[in-house]
């Protein structure tokens, strides 16, 4: 049997003891083991010669491995139902679900021994490190990930969230089949009224959060920003809106991000999810709570930041699209291709020519406001202005016919 270096100079010192060059009590302080153990290996490699300075358990397999058969199922799992999941999620799902007790590592070592797994090397990458904030509230990071979630089994989906920048925990997502500002103000909602008015909210430039086209000669000579609807809605609120100069800066959102992307569309898979309403389902009910109890971790100082909402205050009138329309000579204004009548107020019986405001909301619902005040309208359908146009049309044509 050949000795290692460690085993080769165990057996030197002991020799030396053994030929009367050196005390024990020396060669145990040389081989920083006790007395007691000297005198073992002493008595071993009398019997044996050098072979008494190898351990007992050498080549020996523990009587607590893994037997073959759990191996094998293991391997199984991991390029069948679980096929895409890392180690540490694959490891976490055969302890609860699967009810095989190992750990991290053994599943590591058993996929690589098997050739179902190979090691790989992350490039170092250079990020700027910033100080997390102090209170949940203090700062969202708000961003959207575009990812191929059902795979092949369902529509593209979109997925808008945000994460508590203090704590990493998720207040709120969802998924949607579109990227619009339309999702994004659901989101926000709801993140607002299950949690509170955040102090701050961490945006990329993206033309949802900020007007990125040049300024017009109007705006210029106003020096006033246009605000896009999204951040004229935070404006409302008294949230500051922050913008990123690069996806680094945004680092903890990317981060969990890459954690949903890896551990969600797993799961969505395992779970044979196809559809959007499933999805948000599963994302909503299931996803977030687990991870918000495995990855989100403690601020640095107690009390949320959030801030309350006011009494009364109404959030359809804030998260929704708001532009201004003049309104017309008959009292009629053109919103998105379509037309609304607005009826006589009680102390004005007339509109022309005076600024509205129209407000979309996320429901799809259309109100009209002149001065905060809401005003009664009717919408007037294709058909009707059809009508009026024809009747319009044809009238010089009676007209002739009365003369004659």
């Amino acid at each position: 049997m050949n000795l290692t270096m460690k085993e080769a100079n165990r057996f030197k010192v002991v020799s030396e003891v053994l030929e009367g060059h050196l005390k024990a009590k020396e060669a145990a302080k040389l081989l920083r083991i006790t007395e007691r153990h000297l005198y073992r290996i002493k008595q071993r490699i009398k019997q044996n010669g050098p072979e008494g300075v190898v351990h007992r358990g050498r080549g020996k397999g523990k009587l607590r491995w893994l037997t073959q058969r759990i191996r094998d199922k293991i391997n199984h799992l991991y390029q069948t139902r679980y096929k895409g999941f890392n180690i540490t999620h694959l490891t976490e799902f055969l302890n609860r679900d699967e009810k095989i007790k190992v750990c991290r590592e053994s599943v590591r070592q058993i996929l690589l021994d098997s050739g179902a797994y190979s090691r790989w090397r992350r490039h170092p990458k250079h990020r700027s490190w910033r100080e997390p904030s102090s209170r949940e509230g203090q700062m969202l990071q708000f961003d959207i990930s575009e990812h191929n979630w059902l795979e092949e089994r369902g529509p593209k989906l979109y997925l808008i969230g945000g994460i508590d920048d203090a704590t990493s925990k998720c207040p709120g997502a969802r998924f949607a089949l579109l990227d619009t500002s339309l999702e994004h103000m659901r989101v926000l909602k709801q993140i607002v009224e299950s949690k509170g008015i955040p102090l701050s909210v961490y945006v990329d430039k993206d033309s949802s959060f900020k007007v990125n086209r040049p300024l017009t000669v109007e705006e210029q000579l106003t020096d006033e920003r246009p605000l896009t609807q999204i951040a004229r809605a935070l404006e409302e609120l008294g949230v500051e809106i922050l913008y990123a100069n690069s996806p680094q800066a945004k680092g903890r959102i990317e981060r969990a991000w890459g954690t949903f992307q890896d551990r969600l569309c797993s799961e969505l898979r395992l779970h044979k999810v196809s559809t959007l309403e499933a999805a948000n389902h599963y994302l909503m009910e299931e996803f977030i709570p687990r991870y918000n109890r495995q990855f989100a971790h403690p601020p640095k100082e107690q009390g949320p930041a959030y801030r309350p909402l006011p009494k009364g205050l109404n959030l359809n009138s804030i998260f929704c699209f708001k532009e201004q329309r003049t309104v017309a000579s008959d009292n009629t204004i053109r919103y998105k291709a379509r037309l609304f009548q607005i009826l006589p107020h009680g102390d004005r019986g007339s509109f022309v020519k005076a600024k509205v405001l129209v407000y979309e909301h996320l429901n799809g619902s259309i109100q009209l406001f002149y001065q905060g005040r809401k005003l009664k309208t009717r919408e007037i359908q294709k058909r009707q202005r059809q009508l009026q146009r024809d009747q319009r049309l044809n009238k010089p044509d009676i007209l002739e016919l009365q003369k004659t």
